[in-house]
């Protein structure tokens, strides 16, 4: 939690920002930034919980913010270093608020120490008068705030990725990775409608498919397609002659029984 960041954000003149929706989706979003107001990645589903808006709001109300200059896209790098999936990495975002800084509060007039007079601003005294209690430091409740902030940011990362992987449905498209496993209850489906068993596809023809579209990163599919075109590439990989016949492949501990497809 940035406290520097919030409070930028809640300082927004109204007429800077007369939306009632996209400041709230701003003030949410401070939340996560760090204490210069960068680095702030909350996913598109944690603003919605957060403000109670729907994610299509939220994601509109961003766009209304990036418009208006209130948020700019940030290092991007820093979300890969907690999110390896590059297809579950939300936007990283930068608030502005060094450009955006208030000015200090102006001591009144006359009231310095050249005229004897004691400062007291913040509940700090410049000077000790007899039987005086010293004020109290307000700035250890501060330091131990900062000292926190990264464990808090780290702890933040990790309940969003959890979240989005939780969160994440069947119908979801996403683009091949290099650490691909074919959904059980796909792959067996696919393979029954196609007249083939799931035992019966090498790990060959399974790196050469991943392979194939690891490097085609636009072409996006859900968990049940991609078993789908697994399936539909073999055996038309099969019809070719490329393959050896089912009962002469070998029964290989390396095969998808043992990556825990349930077959």
């Amino acid at each position: 939690m940035s406290v520097q960041a919030m409070s930028w954000a809640l300082q927004i003149p109204r007429v800077t920002l007369s939306d009632s929706s996209a400041r709230h989706v701003l003030l949410c979003l401070a939340n996560y930034a760090g204490t210069d107001g960068r680095g702030a990645f909350p996913s598109a589903i944690t603003l919605s919980e957060d403000t109670g808006l729907s994610e299509r709001t939220v994601r509109s109300k961003l766009e209304l913010l990036r418009a208006s200059e209130l948020i700019v896209p940030g290092n991007q790098a820093l979300a890969a270093v907690y999110i390896e999936r590059h297809d579950r990495r939300p936007v990283v975002y930068d608030l502005p608020i060094k450009r955006g800084a208030n000015p200090a509060p102006r001591t009144e007039r006359g009231a310095d120490d050249g005229t004897g007079c004691k400062s007291q601003q913040n509940g700090v005294q410049n000077s000790t008068e007899r039987g005086a209690k010293s004020a109290p430091n307000t700035s250890l409740n501060h330091q131990l705030t900062e000292q926190q902030q990264p464990r808090e940011i780290s702890d933040v990362v990790v309940d969003q990725d959890k979240q989005a992987l939780e969160s994440t449905d069947d119908r979801q498209r996403y683009a091949m990775f290099a650490d691909w496993t074919p959904d059980s209850r796909y792959l067996i489906a696919q393979a029954q409608i196609a007249g083939v068993k799931p035992t019966d596809i090498p790990d060959a023809v399974i790196k050469g498919f991943m392979g194939w579209f690891v490097a085609k990163p636009t072409t996006v599919d859900t968990a049940a397609g991609w078993c789908h075109r697994l399936v539909v590439w073999f055996v038309r990989e099969r019809a070719n002659g490329t393959l050896p016949a089912p009962d002469e492949e070998p029964t290989a501990t390396g095969g998808w029984a043992s990556k825990g497809v349930i077959l």
